[in-house]
């Protein structure tokens, strides 16, 4: 009975040393497995010896119960025959996600930023082409006006001539003429480039002056060379009065 009592408190002993020897190299573990080069987090293994009968290290040579060894960073440790390999983690499991946080205050809006500089004007560009010339010469005459009466009865008379220069011409003409007979009877006025026009005088007693009428001529000429433009007006007996020739010269004269 002295000898199951002793063996008892033995065991009880051994059983201690090892649980402090654990419990020492735990808190130790991160000085250690600095001190031995390795970079956390790592996986760690190391062997065991059981918790049996065996006796302390100073009593039988071998290691007490309970004590690591063979401590291996990243690979396995090998163990003696009968001992327990064991392997753990320097870094835990990761815990769940918390919840998400309330938002945040909108900051102040940013100061307006300062306009970007003007850039320089650019060049002037070449000057176009001078375009076509205008219709801005206009020769004109004019007779028969402060009371004179121009003749043309019978093969009657030039009213009215300019002289114009090579080109193409928009030609106008108005007068009054009269009727100095007792019959009615026609009167023309035409220009020497082209048609006229023929209006009906009455007989000059008719009262009121009815025997005068208004005439217009509206013509086109084109010439090849300087010449003049005449208007000449001709009825059987009377005269003409305010007559008045104009003549444009045109760029180009265009017929339908």
């Amino acid at each position: 009975m002295r000898r199951l009592r002793s063996a008892l408190r033995v065991n009880r002993a051994v059983m201690l040393v090892g649980i402090a020897a654990v419990i020492a190299l735990a808190f130790t573990a991160s000085s250690v497995f600095t001190a031995l080069g390795s970079t956390p987090p790592d996986t760690y293994s190391a062997c065991a010896a059981p918790p049996n009968n065996r006796l302390p290290s100073n009593i039988s040579g071998i290691l007490a119960t309970g004590t690591l060894y063979n401590v291996t960073v990243n690979g396995t440790a090998h163990c003696k025959f009968g001992d327990a390999l064991i392997t753990w983690n320097q870094v835990g499991p990761t815990g769940p996600t918390g919840p998400t946080g309330a938002t945040g205050a909108t900051g102040a809006t940013g100061a307006t930023g300062a306009p970007g500089a003007v850039g320089p004007t650019g060049a002037t560009g070449a000057t176009g082409a001078a375009g076509a010339a205008g219709t801005s010469d206009v020769y004109y005459a004019q007779n028969g006006f402060g009371g004179v009466f121009i003749d043309i009865s019978g093969s009657g008379a030039d009213v009215d001539t300019v002289n114009v220069p090579a080109g193409s011409y928009l030609i106008t003409f108005s007068a009054s003429l009269e009727n100095g007979d007792e019959d009615a009877q026609g009167a023309t006025c035409a220009p020497n480039t082209g048609y006229g026009t023929t209006v009906r005088l009455d007989p000059a007693t008719v009262p009121d002056s009815g025997w005068r009428s208004s005439i217009s001529v509206v013509s086109v000429a084109t010439l090849g060379a300087p010449g003049a433009i005449t208007i000449h007006c001709s009825t059987f007996d009377g005269s003409a009065a305010e007559a008045f020739l104009a003549v444009t010269k045109v760029t180009t004269l265009h017929a339908p």
